[in-house]
């Protein structure tokens, strides 16, 4: 039997790193986009299945690695309170999907081209 005829699947992770340090990867950005999606970190932290506490810590270690904010965090009042991404946040999650998914179709044709 020859290595092409075997049932491989590939397998692959994107995350970027500032000086060294991995700064942010899917994990990451799943939460930042939940985050945006829910306009709550609370909320955003349940449907990801991490704690709220955990997700704060996660925005905090990458606002200090990057030096700049990622989430405006509000507190309650009438309305409650909420959490909305910087335009930063936006634009990093936004680049990340851009080279994540080029990756990705990348990595899956050169896959073909070499296992099937």
């Amino acid at each position: 039997m020859s290595v092409s005829d075997r049932p491989w699947n590939l397998r692959s992770k994107v995350w970027l790193e500032l000086e060294g340090h991995p700064v942010i990867g899917e994990g990451r950005i799943a939460m930042l986009q939940a985050i945006h999606r829910h306009g709550s970190i609370l909320h955003a932290s349940r449907e990801i299945g991490i704690s709220y506490r955990r997700v704060r810590g996660a925005i905090r270690d990458m606002e200090n690695t990057l030096g700049c904010p990622l989430v405006k965090a509000f507190r309650g009042g009438e309305e409650g309170g909420g959490a909305k991404l910087t335009a930063t946040a936006q634009d990093l999650v936004e680049s990340f999907n851009r080279v994540a998914n080029g990756f990705q179709r990348e990595i899956d044709m050169r896959f073909r081209e070499v296992f099937r």
